[in-house]
């Protein structure tokens, strides 16, 4: 971890002030040989390191609650997963599950969340919106809520990173209307960079084609364009810095020792994880890393053949659940990085012919971590055949309104369509306060 070098005042974003600048410079020479913009970077990435951040891990089709963390032992919808005590006592969860299981006082599991889709395309515009479909409004996936927030113009990095690639892309969501700004950079496989992200030729040969294009875009925007072009610019000037930023070398994962890559999984989700940590140590805000499964294209949408897959599924997903937890609390990042695993809706109590089960969004669970989140709990319950919701229904409004208590959001500050209209970041919903008890 680089040492702090100077001492400024600084805004949550990382960002200095001009008068904490003056000051330090003033009481300083030593640090007079370095420019302003490498202070700014120096002190920005520092900053940025105890700065609140949130790794999602997402499990794309819906896992099944009885084969992760909410078990009917003796339910005649249980199916052939047993349960294993957790180091908490009296939390179970199924029996495919050991790494996570020993790392229970650090989790938050909710088992009662309740929505109203459990169509894959319109629980996922809800799941990742927290808004229900609507044809006139493309609402913005919450990472790029977060990069919005977050935004930094010295910030040499996405603010919102996605690992992996969602299994349908036509079911994806993204910064909707908030703008491409704002949208996640992918990156389909951990360790590999996309191909068009080091530059083909030197810096400064880049530097004076870039100078060119700015040139060429002043041109256009006093035609009339001077939106479009300022957007572009944007979106230029930060992937001019990306791509020519001296921490690439975080996205290879060959920096990491054998022992700890083999504890995350050598899965593409379990490196992913661990590529997340490192997103996450370097100050991005918000790091998605989805989980498909290897075995097929169904992930974990389990219509058939569930008692087959779902072991699998679950063997990928814990040991790089639990690695990711511990490592973070190792390296004193996890009371300031939010841990969330989720999909957007559980599985069917009734059991098809061939194991599989059907869609299912009453009593699915969801299990957090760090942030400030109290482990060692499990909030909600569903009756003991798992039908329903029991005990504490929590929406997805809810659960977006914790997220940003985590993250120093106001969850009902206000963006605007194209044509002004306000729309809040959550529409409704309240802090479930359990989780911070």
């Amino acid at each position: 971890m680089p040492h702090t070098i100077l001492d400024l005042s600084a805004n949550r974003h990382g960002v200095v002030d001009r008068r904490s600048f003056l000051r330090t410079m003033a009481a300083g020479a030593g640090v007079a040989t370095l420019g302003w913009r490498d202070m700014l970077m120096v002190q920005a990435a520092e900053l940025r390191k105890h700065g609140k951040s949130m790794i999602l891990l997402w499990m794309d089709g819906g896992p099944s609650q009885f084969d992760t963390f909410n078990p009917k032992i003796g339910s005649k919808n249980q199916g052939p997963a047993s349960a294993i005590d957790t180091n908490v006592p009296g939390m179970q969860f199924a029996d495919f599950w050991p790494e996570t299981a020993k790392i229970a006082d650090r989790l938050a599991v909710i088992r009662s969340m309740r929505t109203s889709e459990a169509e894959h395309d319109r629980a996922i515009m809800l799941v990742r919106t927290g808004y229900p479909p609507n044809p006139a409004v493309r609402f913005p996936t919450f990472g790029s809520l977060v990069a919005r927030d977050r935004d930094d113009v010295e910030y040499d990095f996405p603010a919102f990173v996605r690992i992996g690639k969602p299994r349908i892309k036509t079911r994806d969501v993204d910064a909707g209307i908030i703008g491409v700004k704002y949208s996640s950079f992918n990156v389909d496989q951990a360790g590999e960079l996309p191909p068009n992200v080091r530059p083909v030729v030197a810096e400064p040969v880049l530097r004076r084609r870039l100078s060119l294009a700015e040139k060429l875009d002043a041109e256009f925007a006093a035609s009339g364009a001077a939106k479009e072009v300022a957007e572009k610019r944007s979106v230029y000037d930060r992937t001019s810095r990306f791509v020519m930023s001296p921490r690439l070398s975080t996205f290879d994962l060959e920096r990491e020792s054998p022992e700890m890559r083999d504890a995350y999984g050598r899965t593409d989700f379990g490196q992913g994880c661990l590529l997340a940590r490192r997103l996450v140590e370097q100050g991005v805000s918000f790091v998605e890393v989805i989980s498909t499964g290897s075995r097929n294209d169904a992930g974990w949408d389990t219509h058939n053949n569930g008692f087959r897959d779902q072991p699998y599924l679950c063997a990928e997903s814990d040991p790089a659940l639990a690695t990711l937890i511990l490592d973070l609390e190792q390296r004193g990042m996890l009371a300031n990085t939010l841990v969330v695993w989720m999909g957007e809706f559980g599985r069917t109590p009734k059991i098809k012919a061939d194991g599989g089960r059907d869609h299912y969004s009453k009593g699915w669970p969801v299990v957090m971590a760090g942030g400030g989140v109290r482990g060692g709990q499990i909030i909600g319950a569903t009756d003991f055949d798992g039908i329903d919701v029991t005990e504490r229904p929590i929406a997805i409004q809810d659960l977006f309104c914790s997220f940003c208590k985590v993250l120093d959001i106001d969850a009902h500050q206000e963006y605007f369509t194209a044509d002004g209209r306000p729309i809040k970041l959550v529409s409704g919903g309240e802090v479930v306060h359990e989780l911070f008890a």
